[in-house]
């Protein structure tokens, strides 16, 4: 059973230990600037919630930190293994912002998992309406219990709608789609990613789309053609956003090539260290 409780908003505070731990190893702790809901233990079917205490870990595109309080989302697969779907780590937290930035109008969600993306693009100004596609009727019961919207102002909470179908095949009724965010996946970068979002934009016909690992997709294949950090790579990742023939979000301050050049080189060490 789940705790009955209100998840509080910004801002994040990490325990005294985290501190402690990050002064010791001379490392930061990761103190994210976003709305990062308190989530209680529970489950319904074979999903569930999990608090983490106090370690060291490694972001999508930035270095070693110490982590405090991150949820994980875990499932029991039917040969009984626990497989973590979502967290609130900073690798699942980096990797996602850049679409919680550039959410805007009608934005469409493919996976809810733990609703953090869902309920970051809701506080967005840019953003008047979230339509979150979930095929699993156990996460979205999960998801209701836990009361993440409940965390929100009922203005940005009202933007959230939850509709359970399958992503591969979901159409919006009527309603254009400004903004198609996509992630129904176990692991980042799976060998299946691309064309599923493929797919599914050819559904939704969205103005702009992003999905969960989209710049190790696009890294892996810009690489057939430059080293990351060369004079080429600009121009191998232009090439390479082009041919997967999808209206991709690319902005970022410092250039979206640098981006992938600082996200593969952190995978590439954390790889390392497992």
């Amino acid at each position: 059973m789940l705790a009955s409780l209100n998840p509080p908003s910004l801002p994040f505070s990490p325990q005294p230990s985290a501190t402690a731990l990050a002064q010791a190893l001379g490392v930061p702790v990761f103190a994210p600037q976003w709305h990062m809901p308190q989530y209680p233990d529970g489950a319904v079917g074979p999903w569930q919630m999990k608090r983490m205490g106090v370690g060291m870990d490694r972001g999508y595109y930035s270095g070693p930190c110490v982590t405090s309080g991150s949820t994980l989302l875990l499932r029991q697969s039917p040969e009984g293994r626990w497989e973590t779907w979502m967290s609130l780590s900073p690798m699942e937290v980096e990797s996602q912002e850049l679409a919680c930035h550039h959410a805007r109008g009608h934005t469409v969600v493919m996976g809810l998992g733990m609703g953090w993306v869902a309920a970051n693009m809701a506080l967005q100004p840019s953003v008047n309406r979230v339509t979150v596609v979930e095929r699993d009727g156990d996460v979205l019961e999960l998801f209701r219990r836990c009361r993440v919207l409940e965390g929100l102002p009922q203005s940005a909470a009202a933007k959230v709608e939850l509709v359970q179908a399958d992503a591969l095949q979901w159409q919006p009724p009527g309603a254009p789609v400004d903004f198609l965010y996509a992630d129904i996946w176990l692991h980042l970068a799976e060998p299946q990613a691309l064309a599923e979002v493929q797919r599914m934009q050819a559904n939704v016909r969205a103005a702009q789309v992003y999905f969960w690992g989209q710049e190790l997709v696009l890294g892996a294949k810009a690489r057939v053609q430059a080293e990351p950090g060369t004079p080429p790579w600009s121009d191998a990742v232009d090439r390479a956003v082009h041919d997967t023939g999808l209206p991709l979000l690319t902005q970022t301050e410092a250039g979206y090539p640098h981006l992938i050049t600082r996200v593969l080189e952190s995978c590439s060490a954390r790889a390392a260290v497992r």
